[in-house]
């Protein structure tokens, strides 16, 4: 597993290829029931799955990440992949809440405006500096690029066939933080031990 969510009495476990619901106790230190698989995940490459509740506990994000590079085995094995999807745990349902993120990993919520935001692994081949892996809030419904564009409307000319609608879509993200410097995880921190420079702000692993 590569991540977890505790709402109440329930455990979410996220694996390579599913996420699954557990039974939980307050000192419970084993996991001794097989669990219910909620939904399943594609699986190949990118295999790193997070998983966070919003901020009522109703719906969880599920980080997917891309099959590939650059879509270079067809764009048609990249179904559901680059993707946050959005888990409606009341009915069991799924859908895609943004995609064109290559390989997002870690997720966070802001929680004046109740934002979400991720980091994300951005694409290889194209140089030490290009492009640079982003961190990023995310719209319900935006595509961020991949894999026809990096850092807004900027064209990867590998991919074929361009999809000129989706690069007019592609929406830029909010900060670079440089060329592979691969992050992992994210987390916002609102509390008081730290000194105020570090306040209310988003950590990057």
């Amino acid at each position: 597993p590569f991540g977890m969510a505790l709402i109440g009495d329930k455990l979410y476990v996220a694996n390579t290829d599913s996420v699954v619901r557990f039974a939980y106790k307050d000192g419970q230190t084993r996991i001794e029931e097989k669990g219910t698989k909620l939904l399943d995940l594609p699986v190949g490459h990118h295999w790193t799955r997070n998983i966070m509740p919003n901020q009522d506990g109703t719906k969880l994000f599920v980080t997917v990440g891309s099959g590939s590079n650059v879509a270079e085995n067809g764009v048609e094995k990249e179904e559901g992949r680059a993707t946050i999807l959005e888990l409606d745990l009341a009915s069991g349902r799924s859908r895609i809440f943004a995609s064109g993120l290559r390989n997002a990993n870690g997720m966070a919520i802001e929680p004046t405006t109740k934002t979400l935001w991720t980091v994300v692994n951005e694409r290889d081949e194209l140089g030490d500096d290009t492009p640079p892996d982003y961190l990023t809030s995310v719209k319900d419904g935006g595509f961020y690029g991949w894999p026809y564009t990096y850092w807004g409307q900027n064209i990867d000319q590998r991919v074929r066939p361009q999809r000129p609608d989706l690069v007019a879509a592609a929406i830029k993200p909010d900060y670079g933080l440089g060329g592979h410097t691969a992050p992992l995880g994210l987390t916002y921190y609102d509390g008081n031990a730290l000194p105020a420079p570090f306040r209310n702000g988003m950590f990057i692993g």
